[in-house]
């Protein structure tokens, strides 16, 4: 192994938020753009929570600016993309079922049926009868499934074909064919993936070496579990691989200052490390981030990195929330700043700012206020909006500038 290449965690913070593509907007939002996007960043992760646009689209808007949602819907519809779960359930280039497939496979051998066995019935015509129907009738949803609820409701009492449908969907016996309104439509795989030209011959290792590499090339710089964490990998195989990439030469060790433990970096990225070492690649966005954006998705190396504490929220008890409900954190340039929890009234087409809090030491100067009252601008267009309320802001000066230019 070479000796580690030495890098400040300001170099760190500027190649995550490259490679994330959040340090400039493309010179386009199109259909195109979009596919690009999501091919440098890897996955979509999907959320239902709707207080304001769902997660994957601002995902998108961080990354795309102003962009047509239906645009992106239609990259599912058009086989572009699949769902499966991945960091969670998330949207991926078909191209890449492949790899998934040999995952789906060794979750098949293990005969998980823990969905089933929360119900006192026999499944297994259940499951027959929901897979003839969807064979013979194409794409369906629960919604197409006539079953009484058992139980009182929630998340561990879903309906027995509901339930059937999310066996055979983790099992890849069937896929998400397109949504309707956030309503998942499954269909068989064939069907799913008609046009599409490819061998399924990877094996697991295969899935898990594609999965650790992947990580490593689209978070920059990280260590074992850091890189682990992308996909939702277990620590002790990150480690493993990545020491193997490192003894081949195509993960680079890194010594990150403050950091314990050695990072890595793809050998690919080498130049780009040194671009950005050298001042290039500047950031120049301020983007409010989804709850569940690419970019901070492990929490430990948020600290590590940002020194910036984050949960979500939504999942806190009202009366020990800090920051709000749906809190999104804002980055600007290569800084995570503050924090703000919208909400959307669209019987008002209203953008109501429940607060706004900026982090302690960040310095209100004119390059900020242009960055937060654009981000905010952006965000009423994007919801459709054409007034906005500001109830809570910890900096009286800033509150003010949003409040007249934004009235």
């Amino acid at each position: 192994m070479s000796r580690p290449i030495p890098v400040t965690r300001e170099t760190v913070k500027r190649l995550s938020v490259y490679k994330q593509g959040l340090h400039q907007r493309p010179a386009s939002s199109d259909q195109a753009d979009l596919k690009r996007i999501i091919e440098r960043i890897g996955l979509l992760q999907l959320d239902s929570i709707n207080v304001v646009a769902r997660s994957h689209y601002l995902v998108m808007l961080a990354r795309a600016g102003l962009y047509d949602p239906a645009v992106l819907d239609a990259l599912l519809d058009s086989g572009f993309l699949f769902e499966t779960w991945a960091h969670a359930m998330c949207q991926l280039p078909t191209t890449h079922y492949p790899w998934y497939h040999a995952y789906i496979q060794q979750k098949q051998l293990k005969e998980s049926q823990w969905q089933l066995d929360r119900f006192d019935v026999d499944m297994d015509p259940i499951i027959e009868q929901v897979l003839a129907a969807i064979r013979d009738r194409g794409p369906m949803s629960s919604k197409d499934f006539e079953s009484e609820r058992r139980g009182d409701g929630g998340w561990w009492n879903w309906k027995p074909t509901k339930v059937a449908l999310e066996y055979l969907f983790d099992r890849g016996e069937l896929m998400v064919s397109h949504r309707v309104k956030f309503q998942r439509y499954y269909d068989l795989p064939e069907r799913v993936l008609d046009h599409s030209r490819f061998t399924l011959d990877k094996s697991i290792e295969d899935f898990r070496r594609w999965t650790i590499e992947r990580g490593l090339r689209h978070i920059g710089i990280g260590t074992s579990n850091h890189v682990a964490d992308y996909y939702r990998q277990h620590k002790r195989d990150a480690s493993a691989i990545l020491a193997d990439m490192a003894k081949a030469g195509s993960a680079l060790p890194v010594a990150v200052d403050g950091w314990n433990e050695t990072a890595f970096l793809h050998r690919d990225d080498l130049p780009l490390l040194e671009e950005i070492q050298a001042g290039a690649h500047e950031p120049e966005m301020t983007v409010f981030l989804s709850p569940f954006d690419n970019l901070f998705w492990d929490r430990e190396r948020d600290e590590m990195l940002w020194d910036f504490f984050y949960r979500i929220e939504v999942y806190t008890p009202k009366a020990k929330r800090v920051y709000g409900y749906y809190v999104m954190p804002i980055l600007h340039g290569c800084e995570l700043i503050g924090r703000i929890d919208p909400k959307v009234d669209r019987k008002r087409k209203r953008l109501i700012v429940n607060n706004l809090h900026l982090e302690r030491g960040v310095k209100l100067n004119g390059a900020l206020y242009r960055g937060l009252i654009g981000a905010v601008e952006e965000f009423i267009a994007f919801h459709g909006c054409d007034s906005f309320e500001l109830l809570q802001c910890n900096r009286a000066p800033l509150a003010r500038r949003l409040r007249k230019t934004l009235a």
